[in-house]
């Protein structure tokens, strides 16, 4: 006869499951999505986003002991989330604030899901790139990684109704005394840091490199008017510089839609700190050439990626932007992505990585 132990083990390796694949099928929505492909792409979630909820039920009807009871919560929001990201994205004919609303749901499925990390295997499977999954020495060492308030996740001041914190990760298995690689990546308009994180943990996971992912001081970066923003993110940057050791040499600014055209109108001043920079789905803010600085872009290392199908800004965009930058000099490397509409290119990231720091591998 079934214990009380056995059916919550029974339980929790029937979610836990179905919850990473509900996340990663959600992922293949976030990677296409666009206008005319929702219907599609609801049709393809729709059957993982059952058989989730059908788990989340039986697992409802179990108590944990006290002692376990933190760690079943833990799972049980990750998997509501998850759920709330497939519901808002299968209602998406009510309009573009839906979309947004599962967006942001499945950023906080990833964060209730992150800590299990640490003690179920799957889940730190989850959150490795695809071909360190299977990497038995790179998962054990996050196994037996110290916990300490040098390494993992943490937020300074960025919970999600505040403006102007930031969100870090450090990989919990580095060696903290050796000079990182730096990421600061930059939300879209509207956006948040503790979200946009999401984008670039799991390859800062597996490769091992730090990233910083800001949160704009107001709705959005500073692209019109006063300049709110950059004092904020050198002091993050200088943060970082104190606490850990950097590479001087690959500290990367990129950033996505509104971000991505403020990497570049930040990147691109005088003294910038940034050795790389990466706009995706931006544009060249005509403040650039009109205040001169688009001098600075003489040697400067850029990465821009655009998607041929993007509905805000059109893809010749990006191509008066590619011709303007090579007439100033610039070493750019352009990634036209097809079929792209206006959302992350998370699939450049790989390509991005080895281009910014080759030294960044995949574990072998």
């Amino acid at each position: 006869m079934a214990t009380d132990t056995d059916r919550l083990t029974l339980a929790i390796t029937d979610l836990v499951p179905k919850l990473l694949t509900a996340m990663e099928a959600f992922e293949q929505v976030q990677r296409n999505a666009a206008p005319g492909n929702y219907p599609d792409l609801v049709s393809f979630l729709s059957p993982f986003a059952q058989e989730l909820q059908e788990a989340r039920n039986a697992f409802a009807s179990l108590e944990f002991p006290d002692e376990l009871k933190p760690f079943g919560d833990q799972i049980a929001h990750a998997a509501e989330y998850s759920t709330r990201a497939c519901d808002s994205i299968a209602h998406y004919e009510e309009g573009m604030g839906r979309v947004m609303q599962a967006m942001r749901a499945q950023c906080r499925a990833q964060e209730f899901a992150y800590p299990l990390a640490a003690v179920l295997s799957p889940v730190s499977k989850y959150f490795l790139e695809h071909p360190a999954r299977d990497n038995a020495g790179l998962l054990d060492s996050f196994a037996r990684a110290a916990d300490t308030d040098q390494t993992g996740l943490m937020h300074a001041d960025n919970a999600r109704d505040k403006r102007g914190g930031f969100t870090l990760y450090v990989p919990e298995n580095l060696a903290t005394d050796e000079p990182l690689s730096v990421v600061v990546a930059l939300h879209g308009g509207t956006g948040h840091g503790a979200d946009f994180i999401w984008s670039w943990l799991r390859e800062a996971r597996t490769r091992g490199f730090i990233v910083l992912a800001p949160t704009s001081q107001q709705d959005t970066w500073s692209l019109m008017g006063e300049e709110h923003d950059m004092p904020a993110l050198l002091a993050m940057l200088n943060y970082v510089k104190t606490n850990w050791q950097v590479d001087e040499e690959h500290i990367l600014l990129t950033g996505m839609s509104d971000g991505g055209t403020y990497s570049l109108l930040a990147g691109l001043r005088e003294n910038s700190p940034f050795t790389h920079l990466a706009p995706f789905s931006g544009v060249l803010h005509p403040e650039i050439s009109m205040t001169g600085d688009i001098r600075h872009a003489s040697g400067r290392r850029i990465y821009l990626v655009h998607g041929t199908q993007d509905w805000m800004f059109p893809i010749e965009t990006a191509y008066m932007a590619v011709d303007e930058l090579e007439r100033a000099g610039a070493a750019l490397t352009f990634r036209e992505v097809k079929g792209l509409s206006h959302t992350y290119a998370r699939s450049e990231n790989p390509a991005l990585i080895e281009w910014f720091n080759p030294r960044l591998k995949i574990p072998t």
